[in-house]
């Protein structure tokens, strides 16, 4: 007699085998099969003498380190998307393609790193007000890489500094109070203006390479000086900041694009992520 565990284990026993079948069959049939709800899935992949495909992340900030391993792990439908806010690329090695897409879980990630020398550029051209000790200091941190103007033409680096470090405030509160007889007025003027002995600077030029495989480029820096308080306070600000940021973006695609020498792997700017 056929008991009725005897039957829901022969039932288990088919949804087990359909279940197998099912990850066995080709990518155009049905995915979905029922299962037992006390039955859990076990990966036997780690038992294997080898893993059944590649997937992981490779990270460098070296340009050839990350296209020579990206041409080594190429997979069809292979596609790398540089991201222009971050300066860094992703290639996702096994994309796939349309009709026979990738899991998109083996990936290469390029982080370009930052020069010193731009990376103290950035920090201090945030549009924020600084003591004049800090923009002077900033100044004498990396001679090597300015030269100060204003309308007036060029001004030697240690004018600049000195300028910057001289700069005080004058207040000048003129009241006048007359009385007469009929009448009364009351006038008051007040203004601040920020005065140096020596020539002030108005814009910055800063030379530097701002990551490790990228040509070097000039940055302007405009400089402003804010009166509000007690004491003056200067900012400092990168002339069309978008722009740079664009062009090294650009500048970065077009390196990646020919150190693969050829192959046919695209290079996009953009990001990538996968939908689960």
């Amino acid at each position: 007699m056929i008991t009725k565990e005897a039957i829901t284990a022969l039932q288990e026993g088919e949804s087990i085998s359909a279940a197998a079948a099912s990850l066995n069959a080709s990518c155009d049939t049905n995915d979905l099969t029922a299962l037992p709800s006390d039955y859990k899935l076990h990966d036997l992949e780690k038992y294997k003498a080898m893993r059944r495909r590649e997937r992981g992340t490779m990270n460098t900030n070296v340009i050839s380190a990350f296209t020579g391993y990206v041409t080594d792990h190429v997979e069809p439908g292979a596609t790398v998307f540089v991201n222009a806010d971050d300066m860094s690329a992703t290639a996702v090695l096994n994309l796939g393609t349309p009709c026979v897409p990738g899991h998109a879980d083996n990936r290469a990630k390029l982080t370009l790193k930052r020069t010193a020398a731009y990376s103290a550029l950035v920090g201090i051209a945030s549009g924020m007000g600084y003591k004049q000790t800090q923009i002077a200091e900033f100044l004498e941190d990396w001679p090597e890489h300015i030269q100060c103007v204003n309308e007036s033409g060029s001004i030697t680096l240690p004018k600049a500094i000195a300028a910057i470090r001289k700069l005080s405030i004058e207040a000048i509160r003129k009241i006048e109070n007359s009385e007469q007889q009929l009448s009364a007025s009351r006038s008051a003027f007040e203004s601040v203006q920020a005065t140096s002995a020596d020539p002030l600077p108005t814009v910055i030029m800063f030379d530097c390479q701002p990551y490790a495989d990228l040509k070097a480029r000039t940055f302007a820096l405009r400089l402003n000086v804010q009166t509000g308080g007690d004491k003056p306070t200067i900012s400092l600000r990168i002339v069309k900041a978008e722009q740079h940021a664009e062009e090294m973006a650009n500048e970065l695609g077009y390196l990646i694009a020919h150190a693969f020498d050829g192959a046919s792997i695209p290079v996009l700017l953009g990001s990538y992520s996968k939908a689960e």
